[in-house]
Parts: structure tokens; C-alpha cells; sequence
């Protein structure tokens, strides 16, 4: 069937369809590239718990003789050697990137025992978190007497 047009008009249609069927799968290959998870608060809390514990575990990486730094600064500070371990670990954590990119903490060293919970040394050169702030701990035991202590790492922006 041949109209006044003739077979040039066939021809513009199915480039049409063709042009059409491109435009559509375009737009469908970019709708699935786009991000489907929404990003909230807990991923940034989730971000801080990593934060602190890749922090804490590289403080308490094994030495030759079996301890960490993070040990001696434990063990110094409750012998009655003078040391501030708290100020210490907050001077380590001024030396991470982190520090600059306004992540801030709070230190605590808690001695766990029998009786209870006791804050032994704690360094809040920031102030007090807010309450969205993420802790993080990690725990020191300390021989010749057995004594456990919790090392609390508390994160923020």
C-alpha cells in the first residue's frame, strides 16, 4: 500500500521506534545506576565504631615481648608510675587524620572488678559527647595481680 508519501513514511516510523526503544533503555540503565540505600545517621555511627576500633586495635598490635603500647600505657598509669594513659591515647588520636577532619573523642580507663565498674583515669580534652556520639572499647588485661581494665574510646563529629 502506497500512499502520497510512499515508502519513505514506513521508514521515518520505524526509526522512530527505534530512537524511542534507545531513549527507554537509557533512561532505565541510569534509574538502576542511581544509589537505592538513603544514607543516615547510623551509617555514620557505624563509620565512628570502625573508626575507633581499627584505633584501639592498631594501640594494642602484639610487640616482640608480647605486649602493645597499649598495655604499658594501661600498666603505667595504675602502678603508680605517673603516666596518663587517657591523655596519652588522646595525644595518639591528635596524630590521626581523623583529628583534622573534626572526629573528636573522649578516653576513659574503667578497672572492672568484683565490686563494680571504677573510672580509673579519663581524658575529656573535648568536652562531653553529645549523646549520638559512638563508644568503642577494648580490654586490657594486666598480670602479676590479674586485673582487667576496659579502655573506652568515645567518637563524635
Amino acid at each position: 500500500m502506497m500512499g502520497k508519501y510512499g515508502k519513505s513514511g514506513q521508514m521515518h516510523t520505524v526509526e522512530a521506534l527505534i530512537a524511542l526503544v534507545l531513549i527507554i533503555g537509557a533512561v532505565t540503565f541510569a534509574s538502576q545506576m542511581s544509589p537505592k540505600q538513603v544514607y543516615t545517621g547510623g551509617d555514620v555511627k557505624t563509620q565512628l565504631f570502625l573508626y575507633g576500633k581499627d584505633f584501639l586495635n592498631l594501640l594494642d598490635m602484639e610487640r616482640r615481648n608480647h605486649t602493645s603500647w597499649l598495655y604499658h600505657q594501661i600498666n603505667g598509669t595504675v602502678n603508680g608510675s605517673g603516666w596518663d594513659a587517657a591523655a596519652n591515647i588522646t595525644n595518639e588520636w591528635l596524630n590521626t587524620s581523623l583529628n583534622a577532619k573534626g572526629v573528636f573523642c573522649k578516653v576513659e580507663i574503667v578497672n572492672l572488678t568484683a565490686d563494680g565498674i571504677n573510672v580509673v583515669n579519663s581524658n575529656a580534652s573535648f568536652g562531653e559527647p553529645p549523646k549520638e556520639a559512638v563508644t568503642v572499647s577494648k580490654l586490657v588485661t594486666l598480670v602479676k595481680p590479674v586485673r582487667v581494665y576496659e579502655v573506652r574510646l568515645t567518637l563524635w563529629y
